[in-house]
């Protein structure tokens, strides 16, 4: 009987699976939030050069920053990047004394969606207060000013 009981190998894959499963979900959740942060870093670098390529070619810089920001507010809409995500105002910066360069630089927070929603579900039914978490991502771009 205990020589039977010990050869018995029933269930024993579902214990295995229980013991991976987690381990499995959250290499999985990493893959997808870091994805989702290289494609809003993407966006934001897009953003930005579009902005610093409206601003590079205007002839006068008052106008240029108005129809930069207009622009970035445009591909960033395009994307669906959330407005309270987005940190303004933009920094457009012309150094036209020595370098003669636009540079235009678009931030925005970024915030994991399955971590935070587990985090503040947990915290309303044990009676704590919702943690927001996010990361500051940021798109650069320098160009030559020709305006």
């Amino acid at each position: 009987m205990k020589r039977r009981f010990l050869q018995n190998k029933k269930g024993q894959s579902v214990i295995e699976f229980a013991l991976i499963l987690p381990l499995l979900l959250a290499v999985l959740y990493g893959i997808t939030e870091f994805g989702r942060a290289i494609m809003v870093t993407n966006v934001l670098h897009t953003a930005s050069r579009e902005g610093a390529r409206i601003a590079a070619v205007a002839s006068d810089t008052s106008t240029a920053r108005a129809r930069a920001e207009q622009r970035i507010d445009e591909v960033l809409q395009a994307a669906a990047i959330h407005p309270a995500d987005i940190i303004r105002p933009y920094q457009i910066e012309f150094d036209l004394s020595t370098d003669r360069v636009v540079r235009v630089t678009v931030r925005a927070y970024f915030r994991d969606l399955a971590l935070t929603a587990l985090v503040n579900v947990m915290n309303t039914f044990l009676g704590g207060t919702t943690i927001p978490r996010e990361w500051t991502l940021r798109g650069r771009t320098v160009m030559r000013f020709e305006g």
